[in-house]
């Protein structure tokens, strides 16, 4: 893999992204997700740390370590717990849909800085938070209503009614296009990074 300049996750150690660069982020994940679910690999640890971005605002997909194919019975309690669908807690067989749930936990991360239930550190507690709350949404940020319909959708607690990585990547350039949504360009990116960064630095 080309060198990156940083993860997600490091931008948010500065601040949170806005909804602008949220989406183009969503998007280029989306479009990795849709590779490897077309390849029929489940990701299983989706989360801020875990994309990339490059010099020239590419975002791309890492750590492949717990990567699985859909092909198997996959019931293991593997991921970052904060990020786990519902049906990976519960220990059920499951497929490439808890890719979509994290990514929505994903999204909520990128704009609030944290995860939902962030101040959760007991295990057992956390899986009861996740499992017997409603779906999390946003707490420490604005975003318009099309961006709260999207994770919405991400966090359908059914795997049976929870989209497809192709369905929501269709819906968000939809959007886009309609001017519902705002999202910005590799470059728009690049820049917004540079400029988070080199705040941190000087």
């Amino acid at each position: 893999m080309d060198l990156q300049r940083c993860s997600v996750f490091a931008i948010l150690c500065q601040r949170g992204i806005p909804e602008q660069y949220t989406v183009h982020i969503t998007c280029e994940t989306l479009k990795g997700l849709c590779y490897l679910h077309s390849k029929q690999f489940i990701h299983r640890d989706i989360k801020c740390e875990n994309l990339l971005i490059g010099w020239n605002g590419e975002v791309k997909l890492a750590d492949f370590g717990l990567a699985t194919k859909t092909t198997r019975r996959n019931r293991e309690r593997l991921g970052t717990s904060k990020w786990m669908a519902p049906e990976v807690i519960r220990e059920q067989y499951y497929d490439e849909k808890i890719d979509m749930w994290s990514l929505g936990i994903t999204i909520i991360e990128m704009m609030d800085r944290v995860p939902p239930h962030y101040l959760i550190r007991d295990e057992t507690e956390l899986f009861k938070a996740i499992l017997s709350e409603p779906s999390p949404t946003f707490t420490y940020s604005l975003p318009t209503m099309y961006m709260r319909g999207l994770v919405a959708w991400l966090l359908d607690e059914q795997p049976s009614t929870r989209p497809h990585a192709v369905d929501v990547l269709q819906e968000i350039e939809a959007h886009v296009q309609s001017k519902l949504l705002q999202c910005s360009t590799s470059q728009e990116l690049a820049r917004f990074v540079n400029h988070v960064l080199s705040s941190a630095t000087s």
